[in-house]
């Protein structure tokens, strides 16, 4: 008889566990194999929480239906520009006022040489940015304005200003790739002295400088109907809840980083309990957490093999942050021989170990769910070409 202790990942907690351990439990039964599954939850003893119910949150901050549009442009800097495009769709064949110049035409030799503009270069220099990412941005914009709204019914100040909006999400977007992983660093303050001197360069002096204007209120109105702005609004009302359940998927891993003694400790009484020989059998952060055991403790007269799932301990070890090894260091002859790896390509935690720790000490197993990002990350368990792997590598069948 073979022991098969189940590690669950990050987040799970009882109920979870439970319907992980019955859903396991009858995939291996199909391999009709001499196999005891033994459970090792961890995530009520070691797993994290708000311990204080919330109290290091701040309190809501009051709303501002202008970051509503803001929040979409950091997605898509020309996203009002293509609104104002299906609304000339919806209104072909309106009446067009004669006009010198039509906006693109007006808009176009001023964006060519916006980056210029000594104005606009102090205050992008002010904040951070440089003058090549306006020269971008303005490029970028131009070529928009030329395919989308080249024969545009809209005023040209509604024109201008949507125009000056772009430039600047535009540059921030060529600046983020300098700064960290939030991007650029401008608060609002910055972003509309920005602005102001866009649109004073684009012949608009007189427009409010704030993100949104009154006057292209029909541009940003379906934004704020948007399902970001929506989804922002119920983080903001619901902050607390919401904090409280992301605790356990991000918790654990914070907690286990700095704490993970317990959670190890656990593993090995799991080990000890069950009747050799064992195969952990370890998900996520689950997953790490067997690694660092077994390379810091000899448990070979116990564990005949670790299954690592979705498993982020190469990441980990090539970043220098695994717990037992550092970057160069060998797994120790005490580590199991037979440690098998299954990643699904789509899973954005998964990670293949042979590249990392050497493909003599461990095997990678590739498996696809047919799902996407992180549904694959969840999966595995209900996928039978893992548990037939499994008996494949462990049985030779």
């Amino acid at each position: 008889m073979t022991s098969v202790v189940l590690v669950h990942g990050t987040g799970v907690r009882e109920d979870g566990y439970t319907s992980l351990f019955t859903l396991v439990s009858r995939q291996l039964a199909r391999l009709d194999r001499d196999l005891t599954l033994v459970p090792c939850f961890w995530g009520e003893e070691h797993g994290a929480r708000l311990h204080l119910s919330g109290a290091s949150l701040p309190t809501r901050p009051r709303e501002d239906v202008r970051l509503a549009s803001w929040s979409l442009l950091d997605a898509d800097p020309l996203a009002e520009l293509r609104l104002l495009a299906e609304e000339d769709e919806r209104g072909a064949g309106a009446y067009v006022p004669p006009r010198a110049l039509t906006p693109v035409e007006e808009l176009s030799p001023l964006l060519a040489d916006l980056a210029e503009d000594p104005a606009v270069r102090q205050a992008a220099q002010a904040h951070g940015l440089l003058p090549e990412d306006v020269a971008e941005a303005a490029r970028e914009v131009g070529e928009a304005l030329a395919e989308l709204l080249r024969e545009t019914t809209a005023q040209v100040t509604t024109v201008r200003q949507v125009t000056a909006r772009a430039v600047v999400a535009s540059a921030l977007a060529a600046a983020d790739p300098r700064w960290d992983a939030a991007g650029a660093s401008l608060d609002g303050r910055g972003v509309e002295e920005l602005l102001g001197a866009v649109l004073r360069a684009l012949n608009e002096p007189g427009a409010a400088l704030g993100v949104v204007s009154d006057v292209t209120r029909p541009v940003w109105l379906p934004f704020w109907r948007g399902t970001e702005w929506a989804a922002s609004w119920r983080v903001r009302r619901s902050r607390t809840k919401l904090s409280a359940q992301a605790a356990p998927p991000i918790g654990d891993i914070l907690r286990y980083q700095a704490r993970g003694e317990g959670l190890r400790r656990h593993i090995r009484e799991a080990v000890e309990q069950a009747a050799p020989p064992v195969v952990l059998l370890a998900h996520s952060l689950g997953g790490i957490a067997c690694v660092d055991l077994l390379a810091t403790e000899d448990l070979g007269d116990r564990v005949r093999a670790l299954v690592t799932v979705g498993s982020q301990a190469p990441f980990l070890y090539e970043l220098d942050a695994l717990h037992s090894l550092s970057v160069g260091d060998p797994l120790p002859a005490s580590f199991p021989r037979h440690w098998i790896n299954v990643y699904d390509p789509r899973d954005p935690l998964a990670h293949v170990a042979a590249p990392v720790f050497g493909a003599d000490r461990v095997r990678d197993v590739a498996v696809d769910t047919r799902r996407p990002l992180l549904r694959a990350h969840s999966a595995y368990w209900d996928h039978a070409p893992l548990y037939r792997a499994l008996e494949r590598e462990l049985f030779g069948a």
